[in-house]
């Protein structure tokens, strides 16, 4: 099963060229993956899909650019099923998924593998014959995660659902956003390695006195682009509730 990648159009400073959506095509054609429902990319799937309708929407979380473009979706196909993790927060009309189930999607199925801490509601589709993971926001070539501590993100959480992740083996990850992972392993390892070593820059900051959140961003991200400044701010506050949560063990 390969997907066809489907931009979502939407690029930006945390989007990067805009979000990947995968169209697996097959009896029942499903899209991993919303976007934001810009006009082009409705056309560009159904030009795909030559006439047929979309099937399913699999969305991997709430945040605005894998899930806003589900009301575009359904006006082009009113008959579509989008589905998602529950979320407190949900405002939308979709069809829940749980934790080990199996859905549908082209020919084949996939397995809903929840995987919070980048969103509690964040889950990767599995598709166990190929070993290939539709990972969502888990994983990117080229830099690292946002853990929107407070709004849903736990560190403790993501490196959790990282190391279950990698207990599956995948031989070949399709992302939310950039190039497909072709060797998922080593870069998986590689993202608890980068943790760890922002949990150590963190805990020397507060060593040195410094407990200010913009302060201690200021020295571990010298430089940082403006656009980027609250990533990193969030970043810094998940560190800092791990840290906090461990103290408190």
């Amino acid at each position: 099963m390969i997907p066809g990648v489907i931009s979502a159009l939407n690029p930006g400073a945390l989007t990067g060229r805009g979000n990947n959506t995968w169209l697996i095509d097959g009896a029942e054609p499903t899209l991993i993956d919303a976007g934001v429902g810009v006009p082009a990319h409705i056309d560009a799937i159904a030009s795909a899909l030559g006439g047929r309708p979309l099937h399913r929407a699999l969305v991997t979380h709430g945040h605005a650019d894998h899930a806003s473009g589900v009301p575009a979706l359904r006006a082009r196909w009113p008959a579509l099923e989008a589905c998602k993790f529950p979320d407190a927060a949900d405002d939308q009309d979709w069809v829940a998924l749980a934790d080990g189930q199996e859905t549908r999607a082209g020919d084949s199925a996939l397995t809903v593998i929840h995987t919070p801490g980048h969103a509690l509601d964040h889950v990767c589709f599995w598709h166990a014959a190929s070993a290939s993971l539709y990972a969502g926001d888990m994983l990117v070539h080229g830099t690292t995660i946002m853990i929107p501590a407070g709004r849903g993100g736990g560190l403790r959480a993501y490196l959790a659902s990282l190391e279950r992740i990698a207990s599956l083996q995948p031989s070949r990850i399709y992302p939310g956003h950039g190039p497909v992972i072709d060797d998922p392993l080593p870069l998986i390892a590689e993202y608890v390695a980068h943790r760890r070593m922002r949990d150590e820059q963190v805990s020397a900051c507060l060593r040195d006195g410094l407990t200010d959140i913009d302060a201690i961003v200021a020295r571990i991200y010298p430089g940082l682009a403006p656009a980027l400044l609250a990533a990193a701010r969030a970043t810094v506050e998940a560190h800092l509730e791990k840290l906090k949560s461990a103290d408190a063990l």
